[in-house]
């Protein structure tokens, strides 16, 4: 039998991340914004200090757009050890399910497309917990060919995101992680969710495919309903107020287990495709590998329950012998939390 592992942080290679819509920007390239000592973005009202903690100051502000909503701030220090820390915060839009992990997963794309010395990440997901709210973000911690430290992490923030990227000659992973907490103290990703939190009734839209029979169209409403159910009841207000959290594995199992049910309940006819829709489905979920074949569906960014077991390797021998056709990046539906 097939020893299985358990999850806590997930070793990814970055240079397979394929396939994402990167966020459109007005300008191709950024443009230098000018500013005395302290810089303030007016629309997410955060301040820019001229100096961080443990030497960092700041050289550089620019925008990807004109109206200077989508920005970018550098801190660098000189001293030895040197680094370099990027903060850039820009409108995140409603509160789309996928909405973390489409970013989190473009923006790993950017530092694959800029930076060939780094072979892959670890990553894992992250919380800040301020006053108010919570907001949830992904972290990958890179693995490079040179002497230098490096990391991304990125947190939606209501109608905003909040992204970090840190490079350092720093080695003690103590002095690390505290430069990354003193900078998220600092700029609060908390206050950007407390300026503008999402709406706290969410809005369902559903796909042209969800309408192929009454089978399909019925096992994906309760879908929908089941995760909404599940996040009124785990998730605690001030954390839905920073983003709608379909990131939860816990979510997405309970939602399929719901979809599934529908079809035995009713006896309706169905087309072909959501019978070999649904065959599949079950098929997955006898097998026990449902969890597995989430997690690589959604590139291992999910929050899961700690100590969760998987099997990665007896689900690749199992799908080598049995057709998976599902493309859970193929919408049914959309859940949103909307912008107030």
């Amino acid at each position: 039998m097939l020893k299985k592992i358990m999850m806590k942080r997930i070793i990814i290679a970055i240079v397979i991340l394929i396939g994402l819509n990167c966020q459109a920007q007005e300008f191709t390239k950024p443009k230098k914004i000018q500013f005395k000592d302290v810089y303030e973005h007016k629309f997410s009202k955060t301040e820019f200090p001229k100096t961080l903690e443990n030497g960092f100051e700041l050289t550089e502000v620019y925008a990807f757009d004109k109206k200077k909503k989508n920005i970018g701030a550098t801190y660098e220090k000189n001293s030895e050890p040197k680094g370099k820390l990027n903060i850039y915060i820009y409108p995140a839009g409603d509160g789309t399910e996928n909405r973390l992990r489409t970013e989190y997963l473009t923006s790993m794309q950017s530092v694959a497309n800029l930076n060939y010395n780094e072979l892959g990440a670890t990553q894992y997901p992250v919380k800040f917990s301020g006053k108010k709210y919570d907001c949830n973000g992904f972290k990958a911690d890179f693995k490079s060919k040179n002497r230098e430290n490096s990391n991304l992490s990125v947190y939606e923030c209501g109608t905003w995101f909040f992204k970090l990227r840190l490079t350092t000659e720093e080695k003690d992973s103590t002095q690390i992680s505290n430069l990354e907490q003193s900078t998220l103290e600092t700029f609060d990703p908390s206050q950007l969710t407390e300026q503008k939190r999402l709406h706290s009734k969410a809005s369902i839209y559903y796909g042209k495919t969800a309408f192929r029979d009454s089978i399909m169209l019925g096992s994906v409403m309760s879908s929908a309903l089941k995760k909404l159910e599940w996040v009124m009841d785990n998730i605690p207000e001030k954390e839905r107020a920073s983003g709608f959290p379909g990131h939860y594995l816990e979510l997405q199992l309970a939602s399929f287990d719901e979809l599934i049910a529908f079809e035995k309940k009713y006896d309706f006819k169905k087309s072909e495709y959501t019978q070999n829709y649904l065959s599949q489905l079950n098929s997955l979920i006898d097998s026990g590998f449902l969890d597995e074949f989430i997690m690589k569906e959604f590139s291992m960014v999910m929050i899961v329950p700690e100590n969760h077991e998987f099997d990665f390797d007896g689900f690749e021998k199992w799908k080598a012998k049995n057709e998976i056709a599902i493309n859970l990046n193929e919408l049914f539906y959309v859940i949103s939390f909307e912008q107030k």
